[in-house]
Order: structure tokens, then sequence, then C-alpha cells
């Protein structure tokens, strides 16, 4: 499970933010420039990134669909990750790109993608996948996917998408780092135990199998972006925080 926001405000301005959920023995890198030219952390088993940026001002995130039924077919290239690399390292039009990737595997295992570019004088953002298999551009204002459709309103998605609205990093901080867990009437239902859901429902988790990896923001303007990312023990404790600060090359 993950839980991704993303703003787009006037001037223009964008905010990301994201927590990385996933099982401790998968092989993580943490932030860094790649030799390709993409800022990221980095899946080592498959190669690809969860979310990533530019120099150049694009753009790119993906979280899976929580729903066993629903995996039928692998998704592009093997992994979603990979999706997110591939459209990073292209000159690709984010729609086009989308395109594509609608076309790629008609019956793929259900994801979400985000894909965009910012430029001097305008966002352009898109989201694609859920269960729909959607292509929609994302309008100003703030949207939050978690493990399901675009602003479906679980709890923690509702927490941030109210929190992004502020543009306030210490509010935005305060939901992606908190442990609080949704009232059991609350808890979606996807085909998992009611104790996973429960578990899940919060935005940072905790636990020595699975659990909140990473938690990244990102802060951009039409001319430099800002980027931090916290890497969390299991016990949801803070162990490494990294900064990269750079201007866009276009």
């Amino acid at each position: 499970m993950c839980l991704i926001g993303i703003h787009l405000g006037s001037g223009p301005r964008l905010l990301i933010a994201a927590n990385r959920d996933e099982f401790a023995g998968r092989p993580t890198a943490p932030l860094h420039w790649w030799q390709e030219g993409l800022l990221a952390g980095k899946d080592l088993q498959a190669g690809g990134t969860w979310l990533g940026i530019t120099r150049s001002g694009r753009f790119a995130a993906v979280t899976n669909v929580r729903d066993p039924a629903l995996r039928t077919a692998p998704v592009p290239f093997g992994s979603r990750g990979l999706m997110v690399k591939a459209f990073l390292l292209s000159d690709c039009d984010p729609g086009a790109y989308a395109q594509e990737m609608l076309a790629a595997v008609s019956e793929a295992s259900p994801y979400n993608l985000i894909l965009g570019k910012i430029d001097s004088d305008s966002i352009q953002a898109l989201w694609l996948g859920g269960r729909s298999r959607t292509l929609m551009p994302l309008q100003a204002g703030s949207h939050v996917l978690s493990n399901a459709e675009l602003n479906t309103p679980w709890p923690k998605a509702r927490r941030l998408q109210a929190a992004l609205a502020t543009e306030d990093a210490s509010v935005i901080d305060a939901v992606m780092h908190s442990q609080a867990l949704a009232g059991d009437d609350e808890l979606p239902a996807t085909g998992v135990s009611f104790d996973w859901e429960k578990r899940l429902s919060a935005a940072l988790i905790s636990g020595e199998d699975y659990h909140t990896r990473s938690s990244t923001l990102i802060q951009l303007d039409s001319r430099k972006a800002a980027v931090r990312e916290i890497t969390w023990s299991p016990s949801a404790q803070a162990v490494n925080t990294l900064h990269e600060h750079f201007e866009f090359k276009r």
C-alpha cells in the first residue's frame, strides 16, 4: 500500500507527497541522482522507481491497485517502477506516453500512474490506471492516490487532500507521518483480512515484515525543485533524511 498526493497550484507551483510502503526484504537504494539523469530512490530488485523527477521538469509516480482478484497480466515492462523510469528518461509527451501504456497490455494488473511536466508557465499532469484503466488530465487543486481509484475517499486520503490544499509542508508532514488508524466502520474492503485493512489504514505503517519504507516531499515552481526523502525503520522511526535542491535546465 502507498499514499501519494499531488497539488497543482498557481505560479505554476507543484507539490507531491508520497509514502512508499513495501516488504522489508525488498532491496532499495535511497534518493540519489542516477547516472541516466533522474532523481529518485531505486528498487534494486526490478530496477525501477516509485517516484522520480528530472532536471527538465518531468515527474512521475506509481502505486498498485489493491485487489487480488484483478491481477490478470503483467504490467508494461514487467514492473510498475520501470514504467516510471521509462517516462522520465524519454522526451515523450505525458499524454502520448500514457496512450502507449494503455495499448501495451490491455489486460494488465491494475495500477495508478501519475505523469507530468512543469514548464516555465504551466503544469501538465495526468492520471492513468485504476480498475477502469482511465486516462484523465489533472486539474488545478489537490488529488490523492492510495491503492484504489484517484481521489477515493479512504480516511488517510481525505486527510492528505485537505492538507495539500494548505500548501503548507508542516501540515502535509503531519498527515504523512501519522500512525493513526481508521475506525472499523471506515475501512475499505479490498480483499485482504480485517487485521491487514486496519494496519494499512495508517499513513505511516509500522511492522517488521511490511512497513512505510520512505516518505518523499517534492516542491516545484517554474524554475527550481526541492526534494526531501525520509527513510523509516520498521518501528516507524526516521533513520535518514536526504535533501536535494536544483534548478531546471530546459
